[in-house]
């Protein structure tokens, strides 16, 4: 099997397309389509993948998109029982994968260690949910840019938070993940602000940090409830309940090794990129 990863087009590469007689082509597609991509590729008769990674959130990008492919891809199970309805023939929900070889458990320092842990930008959701449990006797550690932006500067200064106000490597978030006790997982709205998802078409299926996260065999709270094939990840409802269950699962260390372990059974080797291959193999044979 033969594919084609998206790349700048311009005439070598044509060529080197031309030379290389993929199978197919799969196409990344965030907030910036490759139409000339998708048009020059049709009309070669070579099969288009799109893998739409940022569903549902640039949905109103992505309806442009779709007729152009042969198969979708998306990572949101809503996302594809949309496409489904709008009479798409191939349609697959394909989670972002993890890369075990980078994300794994890891012998961590100390000076790592929090109760609490999030990394990712300050949705308000995510603000929301700190503003809610910052006062409860819990460390709690941000990573991430503007934070202190939309933080009170009372709870900025509490001794118990702590703000890394950057943006780290994936290096580096492996052993933050290997040291909280919690890792919180808070998905961005599909209803934010900057989105472009006039349908307000709502994610269910859950991030892929989630997946680096149980790669590392971390304990994570998740804000979407579980399904399949995911469904061992320990979800919240609310700020009611994520407090109930960050007091509970804090003091259970057990509970959140067991549940990290299922976490990870689910996630390796199935949802890993040196499974993609095979994954996307099977569907070209089934289409």
């Amino acid at each position: 099997m033969r594919l084609l990863s998206s790349l700048d087009l311009d005439a070598q590469s044509a060529r080197s397309i031309k030379s290389f007689q993929p199978d197919f082509a799969v196409i990344m597609v965030g907030d910036r389509v490759p139409s000339e991509w998708l048009t020059w590729l049709k009309i070669e008769g070579i099969p288009v993948y799109v893998w739409l990674t940022e569903d549902p959130f640039y949905t109103d990008i992505s309806l442009q998109v779709i007729p152009h492919a042969d198969v979708i891809l998306t990572i949101d199970q809503n996302s594809a029982d949309v496409y489904r309805e709008l009479g798409c023939p191939h349609v697959y929900y394909m989670p972002i994968p993890t890369n075990q070889r980078l994300f794994k458990k890891l012998n961590t320092e100390t000076s790592c260690h929090s109760n609490l842990l999030l990394i990712g930008y300050p949705y308000p959701n995510r603000v929301q949910l700190i503003k809610e449990t910052a006062n409860l006797p819990f460390t709690i550690r941000l990573i991430g840019k503007e934070w202190r932006k939309y933080l009170h500067k009372k709870t900025i200064k509490q001794s118990n938070v702590d703000i890394i106000d950057q943006w780290i490597s994936p290096e580096k978030a492996v052993h933050y993940y290997n040291s909280a006790d919690i890792v919180i997982n808070p998905h961005r709205p599909y209803h934010f602000a900057f989105n472009k998802n006039q349908k307000s078409i709502q994610n269910i299926s859950l991030n892929n940090r989630s997946f680096d996260i149980a790669a590392c065999e971390a304990f994570q709270l998740v804000d979407l409830p579980a399904a399949s094939p995911f469904s061992s990840f320990v979800s919240y409802h609310g700020i009611n309940d994520f407090k109930r269950k960050a007091a509970y699962y804090l003091e259970h260390p057990e509970e959140r090794k067991k549940a990290a372990a299922l976490n990870y059974k689910e996630t390796i080797p199935a949802n890993t990129f040196d499974e993609l291959p095979a994954k996307l193999s099977h569907i070209h044979l089934n289409c």
